[in-house]
């Protein structure tokens, strides 16, 4: 019994071993889709687009109608808007997007709008329903 439970120890060590040896966080794998991001992969893969919103539109709509956005810019909520950030830098609402062509975006990454009150800057005080940030090349 003692020999079955030290080879049973033995062959358990490395398959531990290997579960703790992953491969990176999320954060690091460039390559996995989110929910809230889109990577510089997806956006090379994605033809036709022919302006972030576009790009926004075909990988991640829900970033267009979620949040309580029932279309561009307009929410269930009176007056609650979408911003729009370009390498951190506050551009305006939605509409901004379609001014943003393609090719110089690297990555995109939605906050909803608790999120995007605190890593954000210059949001204000007006009501949203969250940020798209857009960063480039």
């Amino acid at each position: 019994m003692r020999r079955f439970l030290a080879i049973a120890a033995l062959t358990a060590i490395p398959l531990f071993g290997s579960a703790c040896a992953s491969s990176g966080t999320p954060a690091n794998r460039t390559n996995e889709s989110s929910p809230d991001r889109v990577t510089s992969v997806e956006i090379e893969a994605t033809a036709g687009a022919s302006n972030a919103y576009d790009l926004v539109r075909r990988l991640r709509p829900r970033w267009l109608t979620g949040g309580g956005v029932s279309s561009i810019g307009r929410s269930q909520i009176e007056g609650q808007v979408l911003l729009v950030y370009l390498d951190g830098n506050k551009l305006g609402s939605v509409e901004a997007l379609r001014t943003l062509t393609v090719s110089g975006i690297k990555s995109m990454q939605y906050y909803d709008a608790v999120r995007a009150a605190t890593v954000l800057r210059d949001v204000g005080s007006q009501p949203i329903s969250g940020a798209i940030a857009i960063n480039t090349r």
